[in-house]
């Protein structure tokens, strides 16, 4: 697997929170953030790197990985994402 970087659209509360509301899938899909169901601190066995780890629950039903490592955000890119 490899990484596949996004650009996402976070709130960042007053308490310094990030929650990521959307991912924006090809440059013009915004996909919703339903829930997110755990935030851990992770390693990436399969693409590699140390980062925050966010099991999302998309608009679809489906779950996914999302990461945030070095400032930058990624999901590991398979057959396709949503």
């Amino acid at each position: 697997m490899v990484r596949k970087y996004i650009d996402v659209i976070c709130l960042n509360d007053k308490r310094g929170v990030v929650k990521p509301l959307y991912i924006i899938w090809d440059e013009n899909r915004k996909i919703p953030i339903v829930k997110i169901k755990e935030v851990c601190l992770r390693s990436n066995t399969r693409a590699g790197g140390t980062g925050v780890r966010y099991t999302c629950l998309f608009s679809n039903e489906r779950i996914r990985h999302l990461y945030f490592d070095e400032g930058k955000w990624f999901v590991e890119q398979d057959d396709h994402m949503v």
